[in-house]
């Protein structure tokens, strides 16, 4: 197996394992509102705000892999990351 093939296949398996964490993190986050909406309870409320901070964390890691696949069908080099 050639190196641009396993790169190829990293950088899948890591645009997977990010989207899933993204997603894992806004069901959290709307599992900790509806408990906050039903319940009151303050703490699920600070619960969702840090499933919330998490989420932004796996957004800008998706936002570099597009930066990254912008700048290579550019002919730019990747961003350190």
């Amino acid at each position: 197996m050639s190196c641009s093939m396993t790169r190829r296949r990293t950088k899948a398996q890591n645009l997977r394992s990010t989207i899933s964490e993204l997603l894992e993190q806004l069901h959290a986050l709307e599992h900790s509102m509806q408990l906050f909406e039903k319940k009151g309870d303050p703490s699920e409320l600070e619960r969702a705000a840090q499933h919330f901070n998490e989420m932004l964390g796996y957004v800008d890691r998706l936002g570099e892999m597009i930066a990254d696949a912008r700048a290579k069908h550019r002919g730019i080099p990747e961003t350190a990351g």
